[in-house]
């Protein structure tokens, strides 16, 4: 008789590989390589070995001593998922404050973890009346660490949403991240209670909830990209400048609104002045003023003699391609108008432009503003 957890188990290793290569094929929606490996670690680590291994464990067609040494390893693999997902958590955030310090210490606690792990006698394995194996922790303290690392990984998850939930570009993005918060907290807090009382209905109970977790982030995953993609970096301002110093077009994300040339920012005249005496012949590139607070980046098409000059917390890859893009895109469109610019320049013609901005620069976006566009 095949065992009703192997169902659950197999849902869970198909919704975690369909993640994974989407991600995987579809990584430049996703920020970072790093951010995106993490997320394919993520659903590989929790969603297929730790299933398998957690399911297998409860069952009595395996002898008794390779079932505790596959309940241990499933230790092993609980313990990496969920320090995997605190650091998802963290790029989703922001990338920036993803350093080596968090993964070091769940690294030191861990190692201490494993070493009690594999103690003689730690875990004591039997054969409950259900026909499904359960653990006795016989060693107080690895209990108690296991159940101490739980809290801190989630009391880190909630400390990393609360204080920056204020940050957030998108609120409701943000609101997103907060259910799935609130999902894996649950998910974790199940997992305790089953590794306290070793009750059946807890091991289920787990499956279940973890299933509906795993649905739901991968349905976001699909379908909201952008709660992956560091909430709290924003874009302040888009401007288009021909090299004679006139304006073309300007955007405020904050808005959501095109801006008058009169409200320009000292920063954002800076970087002109920096665009405009650097009409050269030379290769196209794209540069960056680093501010106290902001990256002023901006790059220059000398061919057809304009320039692009973004504002924002700071510059990543999104953005990098996303400015690319845009330029190749917005020449296309306007390489007639742009040959041909002499005398008086009629700007109302670049106004194209922001339909070019919306489509290339998605995540930040007000979704306010894109609707009423």
């Amino acid at each position: 008789m095949i065992p009703i957890s192997i169902f659950p188990m197999i849902v869970s290793i198909v919704i975690s590989m369909i993640g994974s290569i989407y991600i995987y094929l579809n990584w430049e929606n996703y920020g970072t390589l790093l951010n995106v490996s993490l997320n394919i670690l993520l659903y590989l680590s929790l969603g297929v070995i730790f299933s398998i291994l957690y399911v297998l464990s409860a069952h009595t067609d395996l002898n008794m001593n390779i079932a505790l040494l596959i309940w241990k390893i499933s230790i092993i693999f609980w313990m990496i998922s969920i320090s995997i997902l605190s650091l998802v958590q963290v790029a989703a955030i922001k990338f920036e404050n993803l350093t080596p310090l968090p993964s070091i210490f769940y690294a030191l606690i861990g190692g201490f973890i494993i070493s009690q792990l594999f103690l003689s006698s730690s875990i004591v394995i039997f054969e409950g009346n259900d026909f499904h194996y359960s653990y006795v922790f016989k060693n107080p303290l690895l209990l108690f660490s296991l159940i101490t690392y739980n809290i801190i990984i989630v009391s880190t998850l909630w400390y990393n949403l609360s204080s920056n939930f204020s940050s957030f570009r998108d609120k409701q993005i943000g609101k997103n991240l907060g259910f799935l918060t609130i999902h894996f907290t649950l998910i974790i807090f199940i997992y305790s209670l089953h590794l306290i009382f070793q009750n059946i209905i807890f091991r289920y109970l787990y499956l279940i909830v973890y299933l509906i977790g795993s649905f739901i982030a991968t349905y976001n995953i699909f379908k909201r990209p952008t709660l992956f993609f560091e909430l709290t970096n924003k874009i302040f301002d888009f401007i288009i400048f021909h090299k004679s110093g006139i304006l073309l077009f300007s955007y405020n994300f904050e808005t959501g609104k095109e801006t008058d040339e009169s409200l320009l920012k000292g920063s954002i005249l800076i970087g002109i002045n920096h665009i405009l005496s650097n009409f050269t012949n030379k290769k196209d590139q794209l540069n960056l003023i680093k501010m106290k607070e902001r990256d002023i980046v901006f790059e220059y098409d000398n061919t057809h003699g304009y320039a692009i000059l973004l504002t924002t917390n700071h510059r990543n890859n999104f953005i990098e391609k996303a400015v690319r893009s845009f330029m190749d895109k917005f020449t296309k469109m306007n390489e007639e108008k742009l040959k041909n610019m002499k005398g008086l320049i009629d700007i109302s013609e670049f106004k194209n432009a922001k339909e070019l901005i919306l489509a290339n620069f998605d995540p930040y976006i007000l979704k306010d503003s894109k609707t009423m566009n």
